[in-house]
């Protein structure tokens, strides 16, 4: 990546380039104490000004230009979302628009984000679970954009995923529309500060969450998934591509 690629954040406020730093460090330090005491780590601003408008032009080219190639997801599952058994009754159900991964141009922001050296050492030193994390490489859901429209909804459910990473791309345009929720020592937590700009990384794994339903909004919600994982070839398996993407290839 580009010397340069570090000016698509507000890096003066998160300085992920400069790894030997004091504020670099305390960042960490203050990032992990959050991500641990609270399951959910929010960097709000964390894309500049720029970066946001010029992702969101990318992907309302897609919208606009390959919107009947895009896969319209209604999926219905327990809490545990990614339950390969067939042998269950599914109880929930959410829906929304897909744009995966290899539907977004190689020139796109998105993915140089997503492939910053800096800022998977970043999610490391903040996780501090495993000794390396490594961009997927999964065709589709290594990095993949969700847009919830209208009757849209990502009801309860936890991750198999220790953690996930959450770029706020564009907020409902009602406040009341989709809200990111989760559970945590019986109580609920709606995070109406949620900001577009911002990066989120979440627990997944231990605290249910969902994303409720877009009711009355004119803009849909949109979000963009980094997925890393401890593993450096790490694919979803076919089960899930088809339940997730549609698709397997």
């Amino acid at each position: 990546m580009s010397r340069r690629n570090h000016t698509l954040i507000n890096h003066k406020i998160y300085p992920l380039h400069d790894r030997q730093s004091n504020a670099y460090n305390q960042l960490v330090l203050n990032s992990r104490e959050e991500f641990i005491s609270t399951g959910c780590l929010y960097l709000p601003n964390f894309l500049t000004t720029v970066t946001l408008s010029t992702i969101l032009n990318e992907i309302n080219f897609i919208l606009n230009n390959s919107n009947e190639n895009l896969f319209h997801s209604y999926v219905q599952h327990t809490e545990n979302l990614y339950n390969t058994s067939k042998d269950f009754n599914e109880i929930e159900s959410s829906s929304k628009t897909i744009i995966a991964f290899d539907q977004i141009s190689n020139e796109s922001l998105l993915r140089k984000i997503y492939s910053w050296n800096s800022l998977i050492d970043f999610l490391t030193d903040t996780i501090q679970i495993y000794p390396r994390l490594y961009s997927s490489c999964d065709k589709l859901g290594a990095l993949y954009v969700n847009i919830y429209r209208q009757s849209n909804k990502l009801s309860w459910h936890t991750d198999h995923s220790h953690f996930f990473v959450n770029l706020l791309l564009q907020q409902a345009s009602n406040s009341d529309d989709g809200i990111f929720q989760y559970k945590k020592d019986k109580k609920l937590i709606s995070r109406k500060d949620f900001q577009a700009g911002g990066l989120v990384l979440f627990n997944g794994r231990t605290y249910p969450h969902r994303v409720t339903e877009i009711h009355a909004s004119k803009l849909p919600r949109i979000n963009a998934i980094l997925t890393y994982d401890c593993q450096p070839q790490h694919q979803l398996n076919n089960y899930v591509l088809q339940k997730f993407f549609g698709r397997t290839t």
